[in-house]
């Protein structure tokens, strides 16, 4: 298959919320790291929040999707075992979206450096620790001081490596990692290759201010209503577990009142229509329309 560029990115239901805490983020951040390893993909730009993360990658289709898949199932296993309620892999969606033009590309890579500010992140977003954008046209020899090196992986033994990263995959013995233990993303991010897309600071930072109304629209690209659709069974199969896990028993045993929730539950994680919510749940479509508008 032919390679190309590729946005890749998550939504789940806000609550519970993806990553809560500074160890998690570092977690998270050192098993995208390993995917870098696993899958022919090359990491263009990335950032994580709270309840989502943005990649951009360099791949196959194939190669990009699985690359998301497998990095949010691995970030689920680890942070479920601290969870009251944990997260059902099934309720997070992901997205690869095909990027065609270089235009797009460049404005794509902008967008997701800055989730943070349209977060309300109130600095530079070189200053957001979760993401990519401190990489680059950073002057030769000089890092953010978030990023500075602690330690080499090779210098430590297995059980000091695994405490100290929180994960206890193989990684390059060369790679640096920071006091807390995140893995410097300098090691897995081709920002070399980003800079040459954008081809000097002043494109770079005219991009990444660019217009609201641009803004807007890569919003409505990302919003939930662009995810894979789900199938009849495959929806029946997640109103199942959603059903068991807040009532104890499948949907066809629960009443209107609590189909209906869960049919808003299903619109608002993965956005499904109204149509199939009420063919699938054996809600009346006039009904459930008429309360979902």
């Amino acid at each position: 298959m032919e390679k190309g560029y590729y946005h890749v990115y998550s939504f789940g239901e806000d609550t519970p919320k993806l990553l809560t805490t500074e160890r998690e983020f570092v977690v998270a951040m050192n098993l995208l790291a390993y995917c870098t390893l696993v899958f022919g993909c090359k990491v263009m730009a990335f950032v994580f929040m709270n309840s989502h993360f943005h990649l951009i990658l360099y791949g196959t289709e194939e190669e990009c999707r699985q690359f998301g898949i497998r990095l949010m199932k691995m970030i689920l296993h680890r942070i479920n075992k601290a969870r009251i309620r944990p997260y059902d892999f099934h309720e997070v969606a992901i997205s690869a979206d095909s990027i065609a033009t270089k235009e797009d590309l460049m404005s794509i890579i902008a967008y997701v450096l800055r989730n943070p500010i349209e977060a309300g992140f109130r600095y530079d977003p070189r200053f957001y620790k979760w993401c990519s954008a401190a990489l680059y046209f950073a002057p030769e020899n000089e890092v953010c001081p978030m990023f500075l090196a602690s330690g080499m992986i090779g210098e430590f033994p297995v059980r000091t490596r695994v405490a100290t990263l929180g994960v206890h995959y193989d990684y390059p013995a060369e790679w640096t990692f920071a006091s807390d233990g995140l893995i410097l993303p300098k090691h897995y991010v081709d920002h070399n290759a980003v800079e040459a897309i954008f081809g000097g600071i002043k494109a770079f930072i005219a991009f990444m201010y660019m217009k609201k109304d641009r803004v807007f629209e890569l919003n409505t690209i990302c919003s939930k209503v662009n995810f894979q659709a789900l199938s009849d069974e495959e929806l029946e199969g997640l109103a199942n577990r959603m059903a068991k896990k807040s009532h104890g028993r499948g949907f066809m045993n629960i009443d209107i009142v609590d189909r209906i929730s869960l049919a808003k539950k299903l619109k608002s994680a993965r956005g499904t229509g109204v149509k199939q919510l009420a063919r699938v749940l054996d809600i009346k479509e006039s009904v459930l329309s008429s309360i979902m508008s």
